[in-house]
């Protein structure tokens, strides 16, 4: 018996074969892992939402100039303890260039977002917090700034993706932009 046969075992060198074992178990292992529970359709569901604002006023189509809109979620009655929403804008010359934080304490930091994903005029804004204060009825989870050109009317396509309590229930909310006050 030579050395290359010394570590084989039905042809196959042995080091293959751990592999091959190491990966079989890691699939039992996935297979066997209890499923998650899916969120309900109407959670997952949300049709997008066409927000329209009004555009930059009295510059030209050619100027530059920066303004910020008001993400506002309105949970009623129901302390909102996390939510995740996206929006995409629809409109040529608007670069989405910053997100704020709330105006609430129980979201003092900004949002969670991918940064990369702005480059393409769309953001997905999530947060959770587990204050015992939370805030309900209609509250600003968020500030967007932009950078447009033009005066054009802004119209963004929104979706409240999940709204949810500290206890992880889903509740009923709605989501709404408007032009920020500075």
């Amino acid at each position: 018996m030579n050395h290359r046969t010394k570590y084989r075992l039905f042809g196959i060198p042995l080091s293959w074969l751990v592999l091959i074992v190491f990966d079989a178990g890691l699939v039992l292992m996935v297979m066997g892992q209890e499923k998650r529970q899916a969120l309900p359709p109407a959670v997952v569901d949300q049709p997008a939402e066409v927000n329209q604002i009004e555009g930059a006023d009295n510059i030209s189509p050619e100027e530059v100039c920066f303004a910020a809109i008001d993400v506002i979620v309105d949970s009623g009655a129901t302390p909102l303890a996390a939510y995740q929403l996206e929006m995409r804008s629809r409109t040529p010359g608007v670069e989405i260039v910053g997100i704020e934080r709330s105006e609430h304490s129980a979201f003092a930091e900004p949002p969670h977002y991918d940064p990369r994903a702005m480059n393409n005029n769309r953001v997905i804004l999530a947060a959770f917090s587990t204050a015992e204060d939370l805030p309900s009825g209609r509250s600003r989870v968020a500030r967007v700034h932009l950078q447009l050109q033009g005066p054009e009317r802004l119209v963004f396509e929104t979706r409240l993706d999940v709204s949810a309590t500290r206890d992880h229930e889903t509740i009923s909310a709605s989501l709404s932009l408007t032009k920020a006050t500075l």
